[in-house]
């Protein structure tokens, strides 16, 4: 049941593919949140950062997604995915801002390319 609801439900998928696409990495959904978690922490692999950076992505990521569930079940909410992924854009930018102590990063400058904000693409 959570896996559905946070991997394989039609909105939480797309939800997925859109972070991937603006992460611009790629994997498969595979069948449940823990294997999930390890495929995810593994992108990171570049630097401790990237890898930090893209742990708090994937929390802000499953946040959202759990606070659009309820919102759909307890006020009978309609979605939209770009929405929820914007928020999560926003959440991660914030989180990341504050946990992982990198440069000041614009929030414009973090949706445009979050790996440069976590410092993987400066020298």
């Amino acid at each position: 049941m959570t896996s559905h609801f946070f991997l394989h439900c039609k909105v939480a998928w797309k939800i997925w593919v859109d972070i991937q696409l603006w992460l611009e990495v790629n994997m498969v959904t595979p069948s449940n949140l823990l294997t999930h978690w390890r495929c995810w922490d593994g992108l990171g692999q570049n630097t401790k950062e990237l890898k930090r950076g893209f742990r708090i992505i994937w929390h802000a990521s499953i946040w959202a997604i759990w606070k659009t569930r309820n919102n759909i079940i307890f006020n009978n909410a309609g979605i939209e995915v770009q929405e929820v992924v914007e928020e999560i854009k926003m959440l991660s930018w914030k989180w990341n801002l504050s946990r992982l102590k990198i440069q000041v990063c614009l929030f414009y400058e973090w949706c445009w390319d979050p790996k440069w904000c976590m410092g993987v693409l400066r020298h």
